[in-house]
């Protein structure tokens, strides 16, 4: 009786095994689907459908965007976590959505490196906007303004590395400035041209054509040197704020337990997008670095910026919602 349930069980797992061969082998077989924790029309969900484009080219299959903004990426992050672990849906994520568990009381994971990882394929580069209508035309002017107007500054914020940028800014500044929030850039820019709110750090590609029909002023990079694109604004750590920096990468994640095969396809897929022309191109246009990775660097990087963001709730005093 032992025997022949052994080997029952030994059957089961040779016949599980086999059919997880055959699916990963036909990888992909239907549309792959990619949840974007933001709005549709910003620099993540632009990057997103540059990156979608070239891996339908590569996979024969339509990769579809879906946005699912809101609660900081919890509800784009819940969505796949519980599909199944097949490589068909996946995880556009921002390097924001690791402090999800630390922000919220009922995150949907208790560390984003539950996801199986594949790679990260951009970073977005930070600028510092402002309102026309706040005197300043430096990063120090805007320090010196928010000091001597305590409480009468708003910050507009779309994602959590703004929220970050901005806290940042102050506790340089010394300086009490009020957060708003929005779902994402393309919601907050018109409150931000209007002068209902007063400044933002976000991706540069955001608010630069603003910047350039003159209904916003650009006064930093939050960058190592200065870009190509703008080599006349100064960075951050030029203006006085050397410490003013934030993570600002995205990344591709599917649910727990896909098989390292699939895994595997799809970084690979990745890296071919990363080196084709007019992904690149799109890129360009949007302001965004190309920065890939193996999952196991992508798996590394999530984890060695955990606690930097538990620290930013800690000294913020940011209650979990």
């Amino acid at each position: 009786m032992t025997t022949q349930a052994s080997l029952l069980r030994r059957a089961l797992a040779i016949a599980c095994a086999a059919t997880l061969t055959a699916a990963t082998a036909a990888f992909p077989d239907k549309p792959v689907r990619i949840f974007v924790p933001f709005p549709a029309g910003g620099a993540s969900d632009g990057t997103a459908r540059a990156i979608a484009q070239a891996l339908s080219r590569d996979f024969g299959q339509p990769v579809v965007i879906e946005n699912r903004p809101g609660a900081s990426g919890a509800i784009a992050a819940q969505a796949v976590k519980s599909s199944p672990p097949d490589g068909h849906t996946l995880l556009w994520a921002s390097a924001s959505m690791n402090a999800l568990p630390v922000i919220q009381r009922k995150p949907p994971f208790g560390s984003l490196a539950e996801f199986a990882p594949i790679s990260t394929v951009g970073r977005l580069p930070f600028a510092l906007f402002v309102s026309p209508s706040v005197p300043a035309r430096t990063m120090a002017e805007l320090s010196s303004y928010a000091r001597a107007n305590p409480g009468k500054l708003y910050y507009a914020t779309g994602s959590l590395s703004e929220f970050l940028a901005g806290a940042l800014f102050a506790r340089a500044a010394g300086a009490s400035v009020e957060r708003v929030p929005y779902k994402g850039g393309p919601q907050l820019m018109p409150d931000l041209v209007s002068g209902r709110v007063h400044f933002n750090f976000g991706p540069a590609s955001t608010g630069m054509p603003h910047v350039k029909d003159g209904r916003l002023k650009i006064l930093a990079t939050l960058t190592p040197g200065r870009m190509a694109m703008l080599p006349d604004v100064p960075t951050a750590a030029e203006s006085g704020f050397a410490d003013l920096s934030v993570p600002s990468w995205q990344a591709l994640l599917a649910p727990p337990g896909t098989p390292p095969a699939v895994i595997d396809r799809l970084s690979r897929a990745v890296a071919k997008a990363l080196l084709d022309r007019e992904t690149l191109t799109l890129f360009e246009r949007l302001g965004v670095q190309p920065l890939g990775s193996t999952p196991q660097a992508l798996d590394a990087l999530i984890r060695s910026e955990e606690g930097l963001w538990a620290r930013f709730v800690r000294e913020n005093g940011i209650e979990p919602e």
